[in-house]
């Protein structure tokens, strides 16, 4: 299964949050044979959202720097996809048609413009993200998990 995680959920793996937990499980449900995608872009996100985590009071930047780290130590096992040419004009044309009444943001336009242009390359089968905004979108284009809800997952329905 090739789940696109977008850099919400993403750091849901690295720091114990609302959603981490039913995260694991759903990815452990499809272990044997899973592959995890990821946009470029999310490396920069994920680095501020743990950043952001310091500068908030949160967590201690030992421990960000802890969990960037390991991050980045697993990149390997990630499949990432480049923001190229392509993804930012796809975002663009989604933000054109649907920002205005969607309230569809810059880097979730270009996060799911990144996974529509991967699912071209290799089946995206989910893409999960905890931001209701991009899940509400994304579910027009893919499966969905909200790992904040887990009951949100419709996969076996599409």
């Amino acid at each position: 299964m090739n789940v696109f995680l977008d850099t919400c959920a993403l750091v849901k793996l690295y720091r114990s949050e609302t959603g981490s937990q039913s995260l694991l499980n759903f990815l452990q449900q499809y272990e044997k044979d899973l592959v995890l995608t990821i946009a470029d872009i999310a490396i920069i996100e994920f680095h501020s959202a743990f950043m952001k985590s310091v500068r908030t009071g949160m967590e201690k930047v030992e421990t960000a720097h802890s969990s960037i780290a390991n991050f980045t130590g697993d990149l390997e096992a990630f499949n990432i996809i480049e923001t190229d040419k392509a993804v930012n004009i796809l975002a663009i044309s989604l933000l054109k048609s649907i920002a205005a009444t969607r309230g569809l943001r810059t880097l979730d336009a270009l996060q799911l413009a990144t996974a529509i242009i991967a699912n071209w390359i290799y089946p995206v089968d989910c893409f999960i993200t905890a931001d209701t905004v991009l899940f509400g979108v994304a579910k027009d284009f893919f499966k969905v998990f909200n790992p904040d809800t887990p009951s949100s997952w419709e996969g076996q329905n599409r």
